[in-house]
């Protein structure tokens, strides 16, 4: 039990946890269901109680911690992540592996490093040809190396030595594979191109380890069309937000595009007397034309008229929310998936992206050509091949050879 008023002490944890470098909206969610625990003590004063806790997430949220196991669904593990929180923060942070930096006291680095970072997000955009994304993703690495080194005293670039990267891979050795991987690779290329501009004098690149992960090529999860009906029966589309999720679930199933494609969108993109809808793909750049069905329009003007905010913004998809931005993420796709008795196996991963396979699957099954399939999802035949003729069970029946005696 901890001695002290539970309002004071969500309050440290969660001054500590951003000081830490946990996520904003993380700790928002937490934090919800904390003043859910406050209202239902009715209550101001008292001290946190394990038993208390667990008992009004049984009654408010019908969770019973006694059968939680890793396995889980996504919202029950985010009730017991507070309630471990709540039950001893201090060895919460040890074991949660959250990041694979140690953690930096700094939240910012020196200005002028700056400057380096950005000769070398454009280097790699413009030179390397990098995705957009793919840029974005190295800043936020690159940022988070930034604030180590100056953490170890590094006041300019020009100081990195082999002694400061031996320091940054003993600290994250312990780390998972695949992070540690990423962040490797990104310093090692940030290295090479400080070197290349005659900021640093010597190939640090070459102390830093490659790490070699066992690609096992993952089979793509996939609904029947019977099920991807059955997720879309469960979107109710009563409330704005929901007219808005049906429509964007539903470009996913029928047209195959990738969540990051959806959300790029723009209202020009529509061409409303060919039927069709004009995207560059943000993964490859490819251009795709695909075909705009009558479902998918009156979707499509369904949001427009009755759900979309009066805004200005060129992109179809907008967060409800002042100031109407453009939607960067989506993960409304699994609420609506559990609603349903589709059965999937634990360790498939499960989200909107499975709708892209399942399309595609679903072609090879009504047997459509691969060129087409790969037209469709704007992806070269050789990717398409690589990855769907797994799971094209039938036609790999038809491949089986007798053997002799």
């Amino acid at each position: 039990m901890k001695t002290q008023n539970f309002i004071s002490y969500i309050k440290e944890i969660r001054k500590e946890a951003l000081e830490l470098g946990y996520s904003k909206s993380t700790i928002d969610g937490y934090w919800y269901i904390w003043k859910q625990f406050i209202l239902w003590k009715n209550v101001n004063t008292f001290e946190y109680e394990e038993k208390e806790y667990s008992k009004f997430l049984l009654e408010h949220y019908n969770f019973d911690v006694n059968t939680y196991t890793n396995k889980s669904k996504s919202h029950h593990q985010q009730f017991m992540r507070s309630k471990r929180i709540l039950d001893n923060f201090d060895i919460y942070k040890q074991n949660m592996n959250r990041k694979v930096l140690p953690k930096s006291i700094f939240k910012y680095y020196p200005e002028e490093w700056k400057k380096e970072l950005n000769l070398f997000l454009s280097y790699c955009q413009n030179v390397r040809q990098n995705a957009i994304n793919s840029v974005k993703l190295k800043k936020y690495y690159i940022e988070k190396i930034y604030a180590y080194f100056y953490q170890c005293g590094v006041n300019n670039l020009n100081e990195l030595n082999k002694k400061c990267i031996v320091s940054f891979i003993n600290d994250s050795v312990d780390k998972g594979n695949r992070s540690k991987g990423r962040y490797f690779y990104i310093l090692r290329e940030f290295l090479d191109f400080l070197l290349m501009e005659d900021i640093i004098h010597e190939n640090l690149s070459s102390f830093i380890p490659k790490i070699k992960r066992c690609k096992r090529k993952k089979i793509p999860t996939y609904f029947s069309c019977e099920e991807i009906e059955k997720i879309l029966e469960e979107i109710p589309r009563v409330r704005k937000v929901e007219i808005r999720n049906y429509a964007i679930i539903l470009i996913a199933a029928r047209l195959g595009l990738r969540i990051s494609d959806i959300l790029n969108i723009k209202t020009k993109d529509i061409d409303w007397i060919n039927n069709k809808i004009t995207i560059i793909q943000q993964k490859n750049y490819n251009l795709n034309i695909l075909p705009l069905t009558k479902e998918v329009g009156w979707a499509i003007i369904d949001y427009i008229k009755n759900a979309r905010p009066k805004t200005d913004s060129e992109y179809l998809f907008i967060k409800m929310k002042y100031p109407f931005k453009k939607m960067n993420q989506f993960n409304k796709f699994n609420k609506y998936f559990e609603k349903t008795d589709i059965e999937a196996a634990e360790e498939n991963k499960k989200g909107i992206h499975n709708l892209r396979h399942s399309l595609a699957t679903n072609m090879l099954e009504n047997e459509i050509p691969l060129d087409i399939i790969a037209s469709t999802l704007g992806d070269s035949i050789e990717t398409t091949s690589n990855t769907y003729l797994r799971v094209a069970h039938k036609q790999l029946k038809e491949c089986i050879l007798e053997v002799n005696e």
